[in-house]
């Protein structure tokens, strides 16, 4: 037989197998039954939410900021899930941001609380915004019954302090504790208030690590919780009369701290004090100012940066940080110090 003929007629059959079980695959399908949806009882009342708002007082989580009961009628938001799988859900309860002035849905047990209420027969909070449930009961109804869950979990709230920028005195208490490390690390001048420095004589500059926007969250107890500092760090001129009265050179903000000595340690080591090593002569300050700016001289145009390297003396420095600037700055800065433009 001719071997063109034997491989048609073994492949027919084959297609033919390979049809009929996308046909039958097709089919089942198509046939295949959905879960049922099941049916809804008609509302309990003309209103549901309203009669679980009546007579509510609900307390708000943050102490300055009043509650309108009847906000959580919009704060609540209830649909129709389409079942899909044999959990059954059948209704989708979608929260808005709002909530968190009345609860904590997830630590103060919104799931538990909503699962308690009579008509609910199961519930999944799968999202911190959206509670998955299962129930006959019409949608205002399990409206109301969020809300009643709501309102239920509301009765004792955990308060959430607010957070506040720390008392002086506290960020002065905290700068006493810290005193011995700052005088390890080379800050053994201390300055009025949380400010520390070390002096740099042969190059008569003085560099001041101070604590700074010192902030907390207040209790209502008055106790204050994961409180924070700023380091930030002051490059001056010296000034033999007051350490803290010459012209600002260089500065810098650190990370933030927690208001503890090993957190303040942990930043002076990693961040400060690299910092200050590396900006500790004028001449590294200067060569920071070219190879950096605008970087690492924020607060500081480049004619100003070029004013202050020519009056220490490095004048190429200088018409590099002029370069070829024609801002009216730049050019008195020029004429200033002799620099043909």
């Amino acid at each position: 037989m001719d071997a063109r003929l034997t491989w048609r007629l073994l492949l027919v059959p084959r297609l033919l197998l390979a049809a009929g079980v996308i046909v039958w695959a097709l089919l089942n399908v198509l046939t295949a039954r959905r879960p049922a949806q099941p049916p809804r009882r008609p509302p309990t009342a003309g209103d549901p939410v309203g009669d679980a708002l009546a007579g509510a007082r609900p307390v708000p989580r943050y102490t300055d900021e009043p509650l309108k009961v009847t906000d959580l009628r919009w704060i609540v938001g209830v649909e129709n899930l389409e079942v899909a799988d044999e959990d059954g859900f059948n209704t989708v309860v979608g929260l808005d941001d709002a909530v968190s002035t009345y609860v904590d849905v997830a630590a103060d047990g919104l799931e538990d609380a909503l699962a308690d209420q009579p008509g609910i027969d199961a519930v999944e909070h799968t999202d911190r915004e959206v509670v998955l449930v299962r129930s006959t009961l019409s949608l205002p109804d399990v409206h109301a019954a969020a809300v009643r869950a709501l309102l239920a979990i509301n009765r004792d709230p955990r308060p959430m302090p607010r957070r506040r920028p720390l008392d002086p005195a506290v960020v002065g208490a905290v700068a006493d504790d810290v005193a011995a490390v700052m005088s390890g690390h080379g800050f053994a001048g201390r300055l009025p208030g949380p400010a520390f420095y070390r002096l740099l004589p042969d190059e008569h500059l003085v560099q001041i690590v101070g604590l700074r926007d010192g902030f907390g969250h207040h209790n209502d107890d008055g106790t204050i919780t994961d409180a924070r500092v700023r380091l930030a760090v002051d490059v001056l001129e010296l000034d033999a009369a007051d350490v803290t009265a010459g012209p600002r050179v260089l500065s810098t903000s650190c990370d933030w701290a927690p208001a503890t000595v090993s957190g303040i340690e942990h930043v002076l080591v990693t961040r400060a004090v690299p910092w200050c090593a590396a900006t500790a002569s004028r001449a590294a300050i200067v060569d920071r100012w070219v190879r950096g700016l605008p970087w690492h001289v924020p607060d500081r145009p480049r004619w100003e940066a070029a004013d202050i390297a020519a009056q220490w003396g490095f004048r190429k420095h200088a018409r590099d940080l002029l370069g070829r600037s024609r801002s009216p700055q730049s050019a008195a800065v020029a004429a200033k110090h002799g620099f043909s433009r």
